[in-house]
């Protein structure tokens, strides 16, 4: 389960029924959040459409008055209900404004073999940020390998940017409908003059990047707008039309090649409710590591109590390890297994680091964590794992804000992993209350990896 549906249940697709007041749900904090990331990057002539609402997933009077407002600023009838003409401002086609022929975006999950309009949709979606580079073509309905391929890695984005529980399937459920609908805002439908909406204000911000347009934020597609789409279409070798369909999404992402969950330099998943416990696991090499596997630290971070002796956590940590392949030719990733098998991928995203492999999970029920043993061993393709070669058990608590840890990042061989960890907030999130004390700038090294998803390192010792 990712943020979104634990944090505002129950899952409801968004757009698939009328808001009147009152309901919950994750489509109402997908409003929510989209309507205050829409209020801080964009700048109308007359001011704000309004003040951002809290996003708690239920339709409020706060809420309401945001659709009133919303409506009022696009032209259509104010009464506060979040209908089919309401949702087609964000780009979403619900009853009589069904795109590319249907379904309905977010009607069904899609994975291989799925034909439809609402395959386009995702596809023109996903088109827009680097996941460009695995589909290589422009949306044709059809959700085939390449289109798994780029799904797959925008999820596994999604976690590494703190979306944990998003499953890594290559398929589109639940989860991932919602982190496209918050995470990419235009793909929904056609976009030409007349037709306006927050997916506009998507479009108007990259064409604002390449030096297209320089005109106001405002989500209106006016002649300003048509005009750059023209000039990127032309200089892109498309029809000069106006028309911002599949063939323009596509082109548009390879000029944007970025990760979908950071579009904007603005947060959108709500942060973990405090927790109640936190717990270090320092990993060393087992009878079966090669001598590159140099070990790995990590971190039970916000654990809220669900039972008896079980706890709902966010994992997070990384490791030292080599290429796969040396464990055996047919070993393509590593696997992490927590009081299990080591069979849950982890990921591998600093092109300059290619020995630096990290983890991410928001689990329901971790078990007793004072006994949990975690594993990590190389795994094929097909996600059966081989030998463990790191593997560790864990303190509890671990030591909070103001309080030393025990020196492991300077007694255990595996100093690297745990000092990268520590400086990399933009990857795996804040982890400041459980993280080894500070280590001097000097004994890091100038040259540090790019963090995953783009962003800055930070002082090590802030």
């Amino acid at each position: 389960m990712a943020l979104l549906e634990q944090t505002f249940p129950p899952y409801v697709a968004f757009g698939s029924r009328t808001l009147f007041g009152g309901e919950t749900g994750t489509d109402i904090a997908v409003l929510q959040l989209v309507f205050n990331e829409m209020l801080q990057v964009m700048n109308p002539p007359q001011g704000p459409i309004g003040a951002s609402v809290p996003a708690t997933g239920v339709y409020d009077a706060a809420t309401v008055q945001a659709v009133k407002n919303i409506q009022a600023y696009f032209g259509i009838a104010v009464d506060g209900v979040a209908g089919p003409n309401t949702y087609f401002l964000f780009g979403q086609g619900v009853g009589g404004h069904v795109t590319y022929g249907g379904p309905a975006y977010g009607s069904r999950s899609l994975g291989s073999g799925v034909t439809g309009g609402d395959v386009t949709v995702l596809q023109n979606r996903i088109n827009l940020f680097r996941y460009s580079l695995q589909t290589g073509a422009a949306a044709d309905g059809v959700f085939g390998p390449k289109t798994a391929a780029a799904v797959a890695q925008l999820q596994t984005d999604a976690n590494a940017n703190g979306d944990f529980g998003v499953p890594l399937t290559g398929s589109v459920g639940t989860e991932t409908l919602d982190a496209t609908w918050i995470y990419s805002y235009a793909g929904g439908r056609g976009m030409f003059t007349g037709r306006n909406g927050f997916d506009v204000v998507f479009a108007q911000l990259l064409l604002q990047k390449l030096g297209l347009y320089d005109g106001r934020i405002h989500g209106y597609y006016d002649a300003a707008t048509r005009a750059a789409v023209i000039a990127f279409q032309l200089a892109n070798g498309l029809t000069g039309d106006g028309v911002v369909g599949q063939a323009t999404y596509y082109a548009l992402g390879r000029h944007n090649l970025v990760n979908a969950p950071l579009p904007l330099p603005i947060p959108v998943i709500p942060a973990p409710p405090p927790g109640q416990v936190n717990c270090c696991f320092t990993l060393g090499p087992t009878s079966a590591s090669s001598d590159t596997t140099r070990g790995g630290v990590f971190f039970i971070h916000n654990g809220p109590q669900t039972g008896p002796d079980s706890f709902a956590a966010q994992w997070i940590g990384a490791a030292l390890l080599p290429d796969p392949s040396a464990y055996g030719v047919q070993f393509t990733q590593y696997g992490i297994g927590i009081n299990g098998s080591a069979d849950t991928p982890m990921t591998n995203c600093v092109a300059a680091r290619s020995d630096l492999w990290t983890f991410a999970l928001l689990c329901a029920s971790c078990g007793p964590l004072t006994s949990a043993n975690v594993v990590i061993a190389p795994m094929t393709a097909a996600g059966i794992p081989g030998p463990v070669v790191l593997q560790g058990t864990g303190t509890c608590p671990f030591p909070g804000p103001g309080v030393e840890a025990p020196d492991v990042e300077r007694a255990a061989p595996w100093a690297e992993a745990v000092t990268i960890l520590m400086h990399a907030p933009a990857r795996v999130g804040d982890i400041g209350e459980t993280s080894p004390k500070p280590v001097p700038a000097a004994e890091i090294g100038a040259a540090m990896p790019e963090p995953c998803g783009g962003g800055t390192w930070g002082d090590p010792n802030d």
